[in-house]
């Protein structure tokens, strides 16, 4: 009984993160049947590294038609006008350029989230990777909201996802 319960709080606290990161979608390399073009993706995720932040996702994808950019879906919960995105990365600020005419909405499994589409160099994109703490600031018409991820925030979901995205980014 005792070991039971002390592999149950092993789980609680060790294997969520990697619970999560299984359970939620991963990175797709996609050949065009088209025109033979490739594209690699990863749908948006948990880009919050604790419940006290901004509950923010972030997804990207890179395509071998614009190598050197990385298109971002940012998203937040909600119905919201969200009309810019920047990152603090390591203490650098940089300001992704909006790459979509208007806001997405959506269903998902807990409600309403409003995304919208970004884009950054690869070069900020790599930075971004291997950050200790990149600060994401979402904003909207009359507001703002921030969430954190990187090397020394663990709880965000998104931290592995990128690893793997540049992983897959670094086979073509």
């Amino acid at each position: 009984m005792r070991i039971t319960i002390v592999i149950m709080i092993l789980f609680i606290f060790v294997g969520c993160q990697s619970f999560n990161q299984g359970m939620t979608p991963g990175v797709k390399v996609i050949k065009s049947d088209f025109d033979g073009h490739t594209e690699i993706i990863q749908p948006p995720v948990s880009a919050a590294s604790s419940l006290k932040e901004s509950w923010h996702t972030m997804g990207f994808r890179w395509t071998d038609e614009a190598p050197d950019t990385v298109f971002l879906k940012v998203g937040v919960p909600g119905i919201e006008n969200v009309e810019g995105c920047a990152f603090n990365i390591d203490g650098q600020i940089i300001e992704a350029k909006v790459a979509s005419a208007t806001t997405e909405y959506g269903t998902i499994s807990n409600g309403k989230q409003s995304y919208r589409q970004f884009v950054v160099p690869l070069s900020v994109f790599k930075k971004i990777s291997s950050a200790k703490i990149v600060k994401m600031k979402v904003s909207s018409i009359n507001n703002y909201s921030v969430s954190s991820f990187g090397e020394e925030r663990s709880g965000a979901i998104v931290n592995g996802k990128i690893d793997a995205f540049i992983t897959a980014l670094g086979k073509q």
